[in-house]
């Protein structure tokens, strides 16, 4: 017999025909008995299912049993504490943790799909990249919309736990979820709880991964030969000369005879591979007696990048992502109602890149390799000389930039420390009365080296008379490696929290639960460069909860946080956030008898509350305080305003003006809910919610000038509402024995609406952009290209710049005869998708599982745009590469279609053809095949053997199918032509081993 681990079991009981047989008694769980063929066997176990099999053929039976828990046990993180799941009447979604266990760095990226109510978007395939991430989509246009994350109840990156050090992860909604948290709850919480150890044998986990990534989608960009058609194409069309590169030409940059002087290079795979590989091995050992417990995990983490690196014996340039992490928590009984907790974790991660971008997301690679054509210039020359663009050519070498400009390394090391101290008074006092005392300290550090080297790079102008290529030096290098470094910046963070809890049940029918706390968090930064980073960031507060259920039926709860922040004016600190909940357990009511077989679930719940942001922007602290500018621009005096002075003095002036009224942006919250259990297997959790935001921090904008204030003044009058529904789906089934199906899906939609922007009102109120979503996308509406000149004599003057046969012709919108910006108009969606959902399934059979899972969005649109697009570059021959779909089906005198994909080149800026419209809109949307694994666990009768209770060996893949009608890049990229690190798929083998 063995439990959910695969551990023996002794003290087993075994009955046959309602007659005990014995108990298992050995360390691994075995027992051995006669029966009959026929005869049922209850095996059953304090605290785990009973179990029934029918005696077969089988000489040798394995029975793996499952924790009983019951429905009305089951337990539930929530904000402070746990909570019976059924007592639960907040809006509260919680995840499997064997769903996070997906081979990636970042546990953000995880989630995608995997629960109602979240939106992630992972807009860069970057190793070490952190997803986009929110709950019901985004509440505010102020500064945070972001939700607080919480691990073991302080607040710490979610990207920083291990995912095979999670317990639980459980997601916060509403305002009776999150009202504890005051001015820090309003957009959502996620609160993580790691790994504790329980009383037993040592159990040792071991599990090692090793995989390949490869781009999801990288753009395909236009060959050389397309790229000279289109070339001359469009210089002729316009000029009406010959052609700027000739027939011979073309032969010689095709036909490969001399790629010194006549290159063809494909930039895209010159710059990157389509292969890394990564990697990833996890140890944890958990177990302890009655007085101490304990468990411990490390973890280290690779994932190497996608540039294809020139052999390099000086430095290594490639990209890659390493993090190692290490956890510790200990629980010791100091009495028999006394609790020591400690907690210790460690994470250090590197990060290398090339040392020849400008950003943090290295698009700039992707923007030159994008940028340049293939005829620009040799990777490198065939004699070694480092190749360049002549001078003044606007263009720089993408592979010089990756292998020969040197390479920076960013380390971060964050150090985490917790203790706890827990005392039961249910003996002494009054049972279910606890109290608990909490301190934590933690240090976060970072620094960055970056070594630059700048060497010598060539042009080459032609070939002597031995056929020697012969230069002219563009750029004189320095010939040896600089070095910068950043100091160590960053931040300690100490948190210091006391609560007290009381649950009890009275009579059998009242349960009473009760919580009041008190916190404080303060962060300061390592080394400030200012006065004003120089002052710790703090909360204070209190909080507290009051739980009532009746006979598991008819439940209420009040909560509230008394709290506030260090950065508004004194007396203006604090703020009151209340929140009330009703919930009513129909399916608990005699009444329901008759249909509890058919709906084992059904309870309805409602709340209502307020919750605040305290991060509320506005570009600066204490925005109650005036400051002042010291480098005013001084007066001149007389007729002609002659300077009276050799330079001009400067002035001091109000720079910003402060608000002595400035607070905090305050949600209120309502949502209503629906769970529902049927057959018991099929669970369903269902939400409409609404939440307004007032008091965001905007700048005004309505104020005229001759008031005369040099900068307008920051002030809470922002306002504005989201709302939607979310729904999830949960079904688990035994088939029999040996075959067992889950499945799982859930969808949330949702809608913000802005309310108020202190923006003065447009000539046309429909250019207002109150009364639309938060960054809801606006332009000019397409109705296809220009079909001859007399369609353009007939059409409203469109005034941006001269327009020919071909061009984006737009809508008049106000009927002016003229189209201009006043003609833009909402359009589309947003960048943020409304629509998220997922869904999936798994399969086990004996000792194989299968298990596949899609996550997509919709609603969710983008404007695109980029000389790769409608052309236009500065300086044609070197940075004028469009993409091949740009190349087979724009519009062109030999393909001259009204609805052609995208409209007439040229070698000049067409203001009228980049204008934002529904002609650049594209549908972002998308489905994934998100991760898809098969997995074998080892009989036990092999693994026993070799000490082990259980072996698994599988096969995982991520991000291995989109589908989407975009197709120039992955569509979930934030990149408006496509300049961005790609997403990547991941195929990766593992084994698990449990000792």
């Amino acid at each position: 017999m063995l439990d959910e681990t695969g551990a023996g079991i002794p003290g087993a009981s075994i009955v046959v025909k309602g007659s005990t047989r014995g108990v298992t008694t050995d360390v691994d769980g075995s027992f051995e008995f006669e029966v009959a063929a026929a005869d049922v066997l209850q095996i059953s176990y304090l605290g785990y299912e009973t179990q029934e099999i029918t005696v077969g053929a089988q000489t040798n039976i394995t029975v793996q049993l499952k924790p009983q828990v019951s429905e009305l046990e089951t337990v539930t993180v929530v904000a402070y504490g746990k909570q019976r799941k059924e007592s639960i009447i907040g809006a509260i979604n919680t995840i499997d943790t064997d769903e996070l266990r997906v081979q990636s760095g970042q546990l953000s990226s995880n989630l995608a799909g995997k629960l109602a109510g979240v939106v992630v978007m992972q807009r860069s395939g970057e190793p070490g990249k952190s997803a986009d991430f929110w709950i019901r989509g985004v509440n505010t246009f102020g500064e945070n919309n972001k939700p607080l994350i919480l691990v073991d109840g302080i607040e710490r990156e979610m990207d920083l736990v291990d995912v095979d050090d999670i317990a639980s992860l459980s997601i916060l909604k509403d305002a009776t979820a999150t009202a504890l948290y005051g001015v820090r709850g309003a957009n959502g919480i996620v609160l993580i709880t790691t790994k504790r150890g329980s009383e037993g044998a040592a159990k040792v986990s071991v599990k090692a991964e090793f995989g390949l990534t490869q781009p999801v989608k990288v753009p395909e960009m236009a060959n050389a030969e397309q790229w000279i058609d289109y070339y001359n194409e469009i210089s002729t069309y316009e000029e009406g000369s010959i052609k700027p590169i000739d027939d011979y030409q073309k032969q010689m940059y095709l036909s490969g005879a001399d790629p010194d002087l006549y290159p063809n290079v494909d930039w895209m795979d010159a710059i990157y591979k389509n292969l890394a590989m990564t990697g990833r091995v996890n140890v944890s050992a958990s177990g302890g007696n009655k007085n101490v417990r304990y468990y411990v995990g490390g973890s280290y983490y690779t994932e190497g990048g996608m540039f294809n690196m020139a052999d390099n014996n000086n430095y290594n340039a490639q990209m890659n992502f390493n993090r190692f992490s290490f956890r510790s928590n200990i629980d010791i009984n100091i009495t028999k109602s006394t609790e020591l907790g400690l907690s210790l974790s460690t994470q250090y991660t590197s990060k290398n890149k090339p040392g020849g971008v400008n950003s943090d997301v290295n698009n700039d690679f992707y923007a030159y390799a994008m940028r340049t054509t293939p005829i620009s210039n040799p990777t490198i020359y065939s004699d070694g000389t480092l190749a360049v663009p002549p001078e003044g050519g606007g263009a720089v070498n993408v592979y010089n930039m990756l292998n020969y400009q040197g390479y920076t390394k960013d380390n971060r090391t964050m150090a985490q420390s917790l203790i706890s101290l827990t005392q039961d008074f249910s003996d002494i006092i009054t049972e279910g009365l606890k109290v608990n005392a909490k301190f934590s300290w933690d240090i976060d550090s970072n620094n960055s080296i970056t070594r630059k080297y700048n060497p010598n790079q060539y042009h080459a102008t032609g070939r002597d008379d031995q056929g020697n290529l012969m230069f002219d030096q563009i750029v004189t290098g320095t010939g040896y490696m600089s070095l910068d470094y950043v100091y160590p910046k960053g931040w300690t963070t100490i948190n210091f929290e006391a609560s007290a809890t009381y649950d009890r049940v009275f009579a059998d029918d009242h349960r009473v639960g009760a919580l009041f706390l008190f916190n404080m968090r303060s962060k300061s930064m390592l080394r400030p460069t200012s006065y004003l980073e120089a002052w710790p960031y703090r909360n204070i507060g209190i909080a507290g909860r009051v739980t009532y259920a009746f006979r598991d039926k008819y439940f209420a709860e009040f909560n509230f946080g008394y709290n506030g922040s260090e950065n508004f004016a004194p007396g203006k600190r604090f703020g009151f956030f209340p929140s009330y909940a009703i919930g009513y357990m129909i399916s608990n009511e005699s009444f329901w008898e008759p249909l509890r077989d058919k709906i084992n679930i059904l309870k309805i719940r409602a709340s209502y509350g307020t919750i605040g942001n305290d991060q509320i922007g506005g570009g600066r602290r204490f925005a109650y305080n005036t400051t002042l500018e010291t480098g005013a621009y001084g007066f001149n005096f007389g007729t002609n305003a002659p300077a009276s002075h050799t330079p001009p003095l400067n002035g001091i002036t109000t720079k910003d003006y402060g608000n002595p009224d400035v607070t905090w942006e305050e949600a209120t919250k309502a949502d209503v809910g629906i769970e529902l259990g049927l057959y018991d297997m099929l669970r369903i959790q269902a939400d409409y919610f609404y939440e307004k935001r007032e008091g965001i921090f905007i700048q005004r904008e309505s104020q005229p000038s001759v008031v005369g204030t040099r900068v307008q003044q920051y002030v809470n009058l922002g306002r504005m509402r989201n709302q939607g529904f979310d729904m999830s789906l949960e079904f688990d089934k035994n088939i029999n024995k040996d075959l067992w199906i889950s499945a799982r899906g859930n969808f949330t939609y949702n809608r913000t609406k802005k309310l108020y922007d202190d923006k003065p009102d447009q000539i046309w109120k429909y250019q207002n952009k109150a009364g639309f979503a938060n960054n809801q996308q606006f332009g000019l509406i397409a109705e296809g290209l220009f079909e001859s000149e007399e369609d353009i004599a007939n059409s409203p003057k469109q005034d941006f710049g001269t327009v020919r046969v071909g061009d984006i012709k737009y809508r008049d919108i106000n009927g002016d005869g003229v189209v201009n910006t006043f003609d833009q108009v909402a359009i589309g969606y947003t960048t943020v998708p409304e629509i998220n959902y997922g869904f999936g399934v798994s399969l086990g059979w004996k000792g194989l599982d299968v298990s596949v899972f899609f996550s997509g969005v919709g609603h969710v649109t983008r404007i695109i745009g980029g000389y790769n697009l409608y052309g236009g570059a500065s300086n044609y021959i070197r940075q004028g590469q469009i993409f091949a779909d740009v190349a087979k089906n724009r519009w062109s005198l030999a393909n001259p279609d009204p609805n052609a994909k995208y409209p007439r080149m040229s070698t000049t800026r067409m203001e009228n053809n980049l204008q934002k419209s529904t002609y650049w809109q594209r549908d972002m949307s998308f489905l994934r095949l998100k991760n898809a694994e098969i997995g074998y666990t080892l009989p036990k009768a092999w693994t026993k053997k070799a000490g082990l209770s259980t072996v698994r060996f599988y096969l995982q893949g991520v991000n291995l199918l989109t589908f989407s009608d975009f197709d120039l890049w992955d569509p979930e990229l934030e990149a408006d032509y496509g300049n961005q690190y790609p997403t990547v798929r991941t195929v990766t083998l593992g084994v698990n081993l449990n000792f």
